[in-house]
């Protein structure tokens, strides 16, 4: 009974998972070919496709910089709004902005996603932003997750098949050691 109980929460976690994982999924199949969506002033953000690969153009605001770890993966990451407007953000590596030539970068591109879209990945950080710098962020904000190319996912899809190895075995198991016993006369 224990066994049947941890074989099910198996299966019930590893799908869970899986749902987390689908909008990385569905960017690691998007196209290769980033969409130009202009200078950041100029956009239209009912227009904008989330969770896809584009690139943009602006200054990035420094007053409006926070720098942040991410929980899985090393380094520190620093996230800051493009001038002129309060809906895109960016998202780079901190050490990408050491050298004078990265720092006066006007061209990002990546995937863009809402920080609604991460969920608690970057919750803390649109609260800081929001509470200690000011910046008004919601959830329908964007974040370009800069120099993240379609291709840069295949963790997730990786990560996609393990959950479904896990769900295949786990049912296996389940309907070969508790189906019933057949009974034979004699």
């Amino acid at each position: 009974m224990v066994s049947g109980s941890l074989m099910l929460a198996t299966i019930v976690a590893a799908l869970g998972l899986l749902g987390t994982l689908r909008t990385d999924l569905g960017y690691f199949f998007a196209s290769e070919t980033a969409v130009d969506l202009g200078e950041v002033t100029a956009l239209d953000v009912g227009t904008l496709a989330s969770n896809s690969f584009v690139r943009v153009r602006g200054t990035p605001m420094a007053s409006g910089t926070v720098h942040y770890q991410r929980v899985m993966g090393a380094g520190t990451y620093a996230i800051f709004p493009l001038a002129g407007q309060r809906t895109v953000f960016v998202s780079v590596p901190s050490e990408s902005l050491g050298d004078e030539a990265r720092i006066a970068r006007r061209e990002w591109s990546g995937r863009l996603v809402t920080f609604g879209q991460l969920g608690g990945r970057l919750a803390g950080v649109r609260s800081y932003l929001r509470e200690q710098v000011g910046v008004p962020v919601t959830r329908d904000s964007y974040v370009l997750l800069a120099d993240e190319p379609p291709g840069s996912y295949g963790w997730a899809l990786v990560l996609a098949g393990l959950c479904l190895v896990f769900v295949a075995v786990n049912l296996g198991l389940i309907v070969r050691w508790f189906r019933p016993v057949q009974r034979t006369a004699g």
